[in-house]
């Protein structure tokens, strides 16, 4: 079974890892400032 179609989102190429990672790292530390941001909105409104 070698004609079996491969996925190439569910399998992505190595080099393409570190992207990847760096991706949702940069992504997360985004999110993260932007509640911080909310939090103190919230607590002190001026």
């Amino acid at each position: 079974m070698t004609d079996t179609p491969i996925d190439p989102a569910a399998t992505p190429e190595d080099d393409d890892l570190p992207e990847i990672a760096a991706d949702d790292a940069g992504a997360s530390a985004l999110a993260e400032k932007a509640q911080k941001q909310a939090d103190d909105t919230e607590e002190d409104p001026a």
